[in-house]
């Protein structure tokens, strides 16, 4: 396993720094003044209060050289690292040959989907061909497609609480109302069925039970006459739901999908664009729980500095789709295909073995955090696997009362203002989701967290009776 020596040299040494009076200093309010006025009000970074000007490791460095630990990654997507210097050699290398690819075959392109098949999880793993994208959303729509053009079927089964993208079919499926909402109407045949969100149960059960229960009312609902799901293609589903809520389902839930796709040949589709790449302490989330997908989205993680995405489909439905159907001009950029490869080369290193050290780090950590549950009244709940966890915090454990987002709000100002990012997710906006690079430090990780901690407490303490 790599060292904590060698995980030092890939990030800034010092962190966090804090040099600004205030922030954001000067040069940052500049830069956030400029773009409110000429970049678009629908992008959430406009309106806040943090500019990157650099990146190194699991750091970042604002225009006023305050340096940050981030303990989101840039969303789960550097997991690597922000450019570590395989990637950077990567980008140079194959810049001075070949970007653009101007839609023909390229070696790095076929290089990449064996690797991808490669890694795949069982079901997949060389039985499989990869079709390319450049976002999330983007590799979303194109399973949508591709479920309708194999099936003839029309309708595509999601679950609440999901986020799948901000796309005109995408969205269709993500259920956050601020996204949805001023885009109306969006791809019709949408369904959403219940996530085994077990905390918040819809019926009140125990953990054990919400499973069952979330995975029968989806089998009676696709397996059973005039229920309206009549002509289903697919059921797209996180393998561990991200903006939700980072949430771990249990076993029970999953196996349940799978059987109940089964029974109608149903195309399940396993979205893995947040959780997938190592972050939960497999290379796929999905491999936790012992099921086959029928198709695989993927995207953040495996591009990492540069935007890359795709779905990763069996090889029985390659004669099922039409020839020539889809095209994307800047997909399948070979510096982009370089800088995936040198991700995945990274992330399955076995002599490094980040995937394994981002499970035992994240069983740490997440023991850490459950002390920490026993004596604040706020943490409701602490969940998640690997580098991929979530606390869900509470103004009331007995009714698990959502934090109010003005508290949330003063946590992330806090941590902000100490030098740590943070990140909020979740139905009610009252989760933080760690999701820090897998090569942060132990000592940088355990910074990070002491902050985070005593923000907690702070509006712990400054809303007690």
């Amino acid at each position: 396993m790599i060292s904590e020596q060698e995980l030092a040299k890939l990030s800034y040494p010092e962190m966090p720094k804090i040099v600004s009076n205030e922030l954001p200093g000067p040069k940052s309010r500049q830069v956030i003044d400029d773009a409110l006025k000429v970049q678009t009000p629908t992008r959430p970074s406009v309106r806040g209060t943090l500019v990157i000007e650099e990146g190194f490791g699991a750091g970042i460095k604002d225009p006023d050289d305050n340096v940050y630990i981030d303990l989101s990654a840039g969303v789960a997507v550097s997991s690597v690292g922000r450019n570590h210097p395989k990637v950077v050699e990567a980008v140079r290398e194959q810049a001075t040959k070949l970007m653009h690819s101007a839609g023909l075959v390229s070696s790095s392109t076929v290089k990449l989907a064996q690797k991808l098949s490669d890694l795949m999880p069982e079901g997949l793993r060389g039985e499989c061909f990869t079709v390319f994208g450049m976002s999330g959303s983007a590799a979303v729509e194109t399973a949508i497609k591709f479920a309708k053009a194999i099936t003839g079927k029309h309708q595509i089964v999601a679950f609440e609480g999901a986020y799948h993208g901000v796309f005109h079919g995408s969205l269709a499926l993500t259920t956050r109302e601020n996204f949805r909402v001023p885009f109306m109407p969006l791809m019709p045949g949408a369904i959403h069925m219940p996530y085994a969100y077990c905390y918040r149960c819809f019926a009140g059960f125990d953990s054990k039970t919400c499973a069952q229960a979330c995975g029968k009312y989806l089998d009676f609902k696709l397996n059973t006459p005039n229920t309206g799901a009549d002509d289903v293609a697919a059921v797209i589903v996180e393998s561990m739901q991200a903006d939700g809520g980072y949430i771990d389902p249990p076993i029970e839930f999953m196996k349940a999908l799978r059987e109940a796709c089964d029974k109608r040949g149903i195309i399940l589709i396993i979205d893995e664009v947040q959780a997938g790449a190592g972050r939960t302490g497999k290379m796929w989330a999905i491999e936790h729980y012992g099921i086959k997908p029928d198709m695989l989205v993927w995207a953040k993680a495996v591009g990492g500095d540069m935007p890359l995405s795709g779905v990763t489909a069996h090889k029985k439905f390659y004669e099922r789709l039409p020839q020539s159907s889809q095209v994307i001009t800047s997909a399948e950029n070979a510096v982009v295909n370089a800088v995936g490869i040198a991700n995945l080369e990274i992330l399955s290193d076995p002599k490094d073995d980040l995937i394994g050290r981002a499970a035992k780090l994240g069983a740490d950590l997440k023991q850490r955090l459950l002390e920490f549950q026993k004596t604040c009244r706020l943490v409701g709940e602490v969940r998640g696997r690997g580098l991929f966890i979530g606390v869900e915090l509470v103004s009331d454990k007995d009714k698990r009362t959502p934090l109010e987002a003005k508290y949330m709000g003063q946590i992330a100002k806090t941590c902000e203002q100490r030098g740590v990012r943070v990140m909020a997710c979740g139905r009610n906006g009252n989760t933080f989701r760690l999701m820090p690079p897998l090569v942060i430090t132990e000592a940088h990780l355990r910074k990070g967290i002491d902050i985070f901690l005593e923000a907690i407490k702070e509006v712990e303490a400054a809303t007690a009776n």
